[in-house]
């Protein structure tokens, strides 16, 4: 299934910040070192400012008016999804790999979009969006190899 609009982009793209919100909240409860749970509660707010951020853009109702440069449905949500989601039976690992690509995919849609949309006021919005993603996942990535690379 590919995007038929910017706005149905921006649904996806907002869902995708809340499950990574919602996912950052959840391990911040199971961690116990104070530092990991302070790292994973700013990475929630900060998800929490990006889902903010695409509902103002959606508020405004001027995406529908915005062209890009080429046809939307190039951009397929396929693209941006992980291979397999995290269960009951994930443990510490798997729930920072599935984030780590979260993360990554979250920044190569928002990379997409803003190519599409260069030019135009959301140019900026996917930029941003896109360099704090690839941020999130660089903390996440170190987070991990302070805590699981060290044993092997």
């Amino acid at each position: 299934m590919r995007f038929a609009t910017l706005e149905e982009a921006l649904h996806y793209a907002r869902a995708k910040e809340s499950q990574s919100y919602h996912l950052y909240r959840m391990f911040e409860k199971i961690v116990r070192d104070p530092a990991a749970a302070k790292i994973l509660s700013e990475l929630a707010r900060q998800e929490h400012g990006h889902m903010k951020l695409i509902d103002d853009a959606l508020e405004r109702g001027t995406v529908a008016t915005i062209g890009g440069r080429s046809d939307l449905t190039d951009v397929s949500f396929s693209d941006y999804m992980p291979a397999a989601e995290i269960d009951e039976r994930s443990d510490v690992q798997d729930v920072m790999r599935h984030a780590m690509k979260m993360e990554r995919m979250a920044a190569d849609l928002y990379r997409q979009l803003q190519h599409h949309y260069e030019g135009t006021a959301l140019e900026s919005l996917f930029r941003r969006l896109a360099e704090e993603e690839l941020n999130h996942k660089r903390i996440l990535e170190d987070q991990y190899e302070t805590h699981f690379l060290q044993w092997m």
